[in-house]
């Protein structure tokens, strides 16, 4: 068996080319998001290193304090490491960086391409997760003030049906709700992660809230769960029920099913038994 070659890593100038100048020239932030959904995409891959200061403040436009400043954030993210005698290397973003990345790796990519609904597929998932875990906390720990503001914020979701940005808004202010009545400020953290989504991705809300009518009625369902106060019925409820959703927005949007793709893999086994 022929011996696999260790690959080098880009050198800056390969680096270099991937770079184009910011828009708002001394702004830390635009600087760090620039860089940020550059490495995400891939475009700048994991082991490159980046150019040198001069260089790289150059490329973006920048002053080097500037560049300093979204460096150290990018650092912090674990997007990017620095190392004496190296310069500052890309990371694995899979294997550091955390969940406030999903947001701008989303954003990085063009809404239809097959990396950008791997991701959507991905978000719906964790969505899953998370909303049944947190509709079986709420049905156990929930104070009557709790099935109060929930109460609330459903039935104003009814009079957003028609603005899919707003109707996002009410609906990250109604699992806030959710979450704090399952009294688990893990929950909460995470879901600042999605609170971003109806300011910093519009495209992609209004595509998740095609349909706003089906999720208002959802909230009713969530409020009579978590007021009937049986966490394990409530669980398998939002799952059932988000897993039905699920699939026909997938079929809407031709997005690939996950659970065909399984079903076919099966098949093929099985075909291939019988040969």
């Amino acid at each position: 068996m022929k011996k696999q070659e260790n690959l080098a890593p880009p050198e800056p100038v390969e680096t270099l080319a991937t770079i184009g100048p910011v828009a708002r020239s001394s702004v830390v932030d635009a600087v760090a998001e620039r860089l940020q959904g550059e490495i995400l995409a891939g475009r700048i891959p994991a082991g490159a290193r980046l150019p040198s200061e001069r260089e790289l403040s150059l490329a973006l436009g920048v002053n080097r304090l500037t560049l300093r400043a979204a460096l150290a954030r990018l650092e912090a993210q674990g997007l990017v490491s620095t190392r004496h005698g190296a310069g500052t290397i890309v990371s694995s973003w899979r294997e550091r960086a955390g969940l406030d990345a999903l947001a701008t790796l989303i954003g990085s990519l063009k809404q239809g391409e097959p990396a950008y609904k791997e991701l959507v597929l991905s978000l719906l998932e964790l969505r899953k997760v998370l909303a049944a875990e947190a509709v079986a906390l709420a049905a156990e720990r929930h104070t009557d003030e709790d099935i109060e503001a929930l109460t609330r914020i459903a039935e104003q979701q009814k009079t957003r049906v028609h603005e899919p940005v707003a109707f996002a808004r009410g609906e990250i202010a109604f699992e806030r709700a959710l979450i704090r009545a399952s009294r688990n400020v893990g929950l909460e953290l995470i879901l600042n992660t999605f609170a971003r989504f109806p300011e910093e991705q519009p495209h992609l809300v209004a595509e998740l809230y095609d349909r706003c009518e089906d999720s208002a009625f959802f909230a009713e369902m969530v409020v009579t769960l978590v007021r009937a106060g049986d966490g394990e019925t409530a669980r398998k409820a939002i799952r059932d029920g988000l897993d039905a959703m699920d699939r026909e927005w997938i079929k809407r949007h031709d997005y690939p099913n996950p659970h065909a793709s399984r079903a076919s893999k099966g098949a093929d086994k099985a075909k291939r038994r019988t040969k």
